[in-house]
């Protein structure tokens, strides 16, 4: 904790902490603290946390609870009466003033920047608020880091206020991408290059866990260096307001999820084309020692042009790592492999395993398992064959439907030996015009020398006959006498 703190604070502290005479308590809030937007969707427990670290002080009317230009690193959340916000310019003109009821939180921002106060807190009327310290706040992340939420939804809601903090780094915030459970993507803009990029906020949550910490700047690092036209580029990193950042390429186009979601129709070269290039990013991840861990369409963009870009290598590990990081089972579960679920090590079939998930999806436009609880899902991803995805959708391809069946095997042997392999099928099979299902037949002619213009001409006809027929592709070839 700060030592310069205000001496108006603490006296406030030590009259109303039995030191001094006491005051009635104020008349109670029709609403609790709680129900404020950076505490109401934390569970019961957490909020318990929250209540069990913050401590209960109270001040009379009149009274200063923070000054405007001083320091301190406390955050209020007043929980009964009200209190008036004033805020003054350097010539000391109050440039705005109002009065807050309870609930309402004031100085939190002390609990991430060590910027002096921006505004000067009073009691309107008698009121009593509780108080944690940042250093109380970080003792309680360290031994329950869930409950570091709270952080990063105040710094989300402040870089997207319009008076609130509005750079990381050098990098000026311009808006909001998308959130997950892992990281908040906003938009910003290079301060040289003038381009757009996006800014991936690591949760605090996570940033709290210390083995997590410490693998995501691991990881960061790995993925800063892969260079592959199907993956977003990462150009740079950054820390601040207690968590790390990632900035990454700004991409135009749309999630693969959003495609699936709108039911846009992909026809199958296509369909195609995207689990192959996705593919292809993935094995060369695997090649450079990354194993992705969250295949799933919300984590592919297709561009303007169609190409697929593999993003968020947030909970990448490498090859031989186990499903888990952190003690928990890191993942998506609609699109985990069994290996991830049951905690064994992974390698790249894990992720081609979440690919044909993936895959299935996408042609299907309906996931292969569903269930009503996590464990009977995680029961069918160890246990049940994925479903024929040609019983949903009749005029699939076969290829596709083999792509599908054998990436997710239950058994990583049983799958393509890596995604490299998996991508060379579907290459062979985009260069190949099928039209529903495929054979070959091949034709050996072995003949005198003396006979050749005749099989050439045999051969010739044939080739003129079969050629340019949809569905049919021609491979030709000719081999001399051997000569002794």
């Amino acid at each position: 904790m700060s030592t310069d703190k205000q001496l108006h604070t603490y006296a406030a502290t030590q009259q109303f902490a039995g030191l001094g005479n006491s005051i009635p308590p104020p008349p109670p809030s029709t609403q609790s603290w709680t129900s404020l937007p950076l505490f109401a969707s934390l569970s019961p427990e957490t909020a318990q946390r929250f209540r069990d670290a913050m401590e209960m002080v109270s001040y009379r009317a009149g009274q200063v609870v923070l000054a405007q230009g001083e320091a301190g690193d406390d955050m209020y959340v007043l929980d009964r009466g009200t209190v008036r916000i004033t805020v003054r310019n350097d010539k000391q003109v109050v440039v705005f003033e109002r009065t807050s009821p309870a609930p309402a939180l004031f100085g939190e921002m002390a609990l991430i920047t060590r910027e002096p106060r921006t505004a000067t807190v009073s009691a309107e009327e008698d009121c009593r608020c509780l108080r944690i310290s940042k250093s109380a706040v970080q003792e309680l992340f360290s031994r329950h880091p869930d409950t570091a939420v709270f952080l990063t939804r105040l710094v989300g809601e402040r870089l997207m206020e319009a008076k609130g903090i509005r750079r990381v780094g050098k990098y000026e915030v311009t808006g909001r991408l998308g959130s997950g459970g892992v990281a908040t993507v906003f938009e910003a803009r290079h301060p040289t290059l003038g381009i757009p990029v996006a800014l991936k906020m690591l949760s605090h949550a996570l940033v709290f866990d210390d083995a997590f910490a410490e693998h995501f700047q691991h990881e960061a690092r790995l993925v800063a260096q892969l260079n592959h036209d199907n993956i977003v580029r990462v150009l740079d990193t950054e820390q601040a307001y207690g968590t790390h950042f990632i900035v990454m390429e700004k991409l135009t186009g749309d999630l693969l999820e959003s495609v699936i979601d709108t039911g846009q129709p992909i026809d199958w070269t296509n369909v195609r084309r995207i689990v192959r290039e996705v593919c292809e990013a993935l094995a060369y991840s695997h090649k450079q020692g990354l194993i992705h861990r969250d295949i799933k369409p919300a984590n592919v963009f297709l561009l303007t042009d169609g190409k697929a870009k593999l993003l968020d290598f947030g909970i990448a590990t490498n090859p031989g790592g186990g499903s888990s990081t952190t003690g928990k089972v890191m993942g998506t579960p609609y699109y985990m492999s069994p290996e991830q679920i049951t905690g064994m090590a992974l390698d790249g079939r894990s992720d081609l395993y979440s690919l044909g998930i993936l895959a299935y999806e996408l042609c299907c436009r309906e996931l292969p398992f569903d269930a009503d609880t996590l464990q009977q899902l995680f029961g069918k991803h160890v246990a049940s064959p994925c479903p024929d995805p040609r019983e949903i959708v009749a005029d699939l391809p076969d290829d596709l439907a083999e792509f599908i069946l054998r990436s997710t095997a239950k058994l990583p042997e049983d799958r393509f030996a890596s995604c490299a392999e998996a991508a060379a099928f579907l290459k062979a099979a985009s260069e190949v015009p099928v039209l529903d299902r495929f054979a070959m037949s091949a034709l050996s002619v072995t003949y005198h020398g003396s006979r050749r213009e005749l099989v050439e001409r045999v051969m010739a006809e044939a080739v003129r006959q079969l050629e340019g027929v949809p569905g049919v592709a021609l491979f030709a070839a000719h081999r001399g006498a051997m000569e002794e």
